[in-house]
């Protein structure tokens, strides 16, 4: 009489699937995170196209507003990925860190559109009058104000590919290059589609609070598809700067 081992001992079973599907998850993995990507590109080009509807309506110029949410988001992606680069290789779990960023940019973007309007009613009431009679002084008080609002998730934006291309490196450590560029593309191939969604589809459908929503939304998504795509993943040690090994330039 044969006896299934797994019907005596449920947990064992039960243990046995879930490593099963963690093995089916990490050799997906390069697909998961690439399309995980994609989605994280979109995101970060909705916001990007959204931003600059809020500042003009701010600002009251549209020009203006697109130069400042050009220069704070290019800007404030190049502090975030300056920053990330320099501690991704020492962090044990960069895609667990590239989550933990993706979810606090979605927070953000699920409160923007009350932290604008109350940004802005108390600016209109209270800041620029008293600064009425300064116009300098006006103009960069809005010009500050307006690039306070959108740089916290642009640096914030700028940390996920270092942590992104740092994990999945590690994951595929054969072919770096290749890899890096793949990421590359479905970062960008995802900013193509979400001004698009944005411009032709969602801020017509939805309005501006609906569109922030729905990056912010896409921003949750992410984080918890990497989550758990990292839980998966076995444990690797964090690496030493390369550039403690690496030569001086001559």
């Amino acid at each position: 009489m044969s006896v299934n081992v797994e019907s005596l001992h449920p947990a064992a079973g039960a243990g046995s699937s879930t490593g099963a599907v963690e093995r089916a998850v990490s050799r997906a993995a390069p697909q998961i995170l690439g399309g995980v990507f994609v989605v994280s590109g979109a995101a970060g080009l909705i916001y990007e196209s959204i931003w600059s509807r809020y500042l003009g309506l701010f600002l009251g110029h549209s020009a203006y507003a697109q130069v400042l949410v050009l220069s704070i988001f290019l800007g404030g992606m190049s502090a975030g990925a300056m920053l990330a680069g320099r501690r991704s290789e020492r962090l044990r779990q960069p895609l667990l860190w590239y989550a933990g960023i993706e979810l606090v940019a979605g927070l953000i973007g699920l409160a923007f559109h009350s932290i604008y309007t109350g940004v802005t009613a108390f600016s209109l009431g209270t800041v620029f009058p008293a600064l009425v009679e300064m116009p300098g002084l006006l103009t960069v008080a809005k010009w500050t104000i307006a690039a306070a609002l959108i740089l916290p998730q642009s640096v914030l934006l700028g940390a996920t590919f270092p942590l992104m291309s740092t994990g999945v490196v590690r994951h595929l450590p054969g072919r770096p290059g290749r890899t890096i560029a793949s990421l590359y593309f479905a970062n960008s191939i995802g900013a193509a589609v979400g001004v698009l969604l944005s411009g032709f589809w969602l801020i017509p459908a939805v309005g501006l609070p609906g569109t922030v929503l729905a990056a912010a939304l896409l921003n949750i998504g992410v984080a918890a598809a990497t989550y758990f795509v990292a839980r998966a993943l076995p444990r690797q040690r964090a690496l030493a700067p390369v550039a403690a090994a690496a030569p001086a330039p001559s």
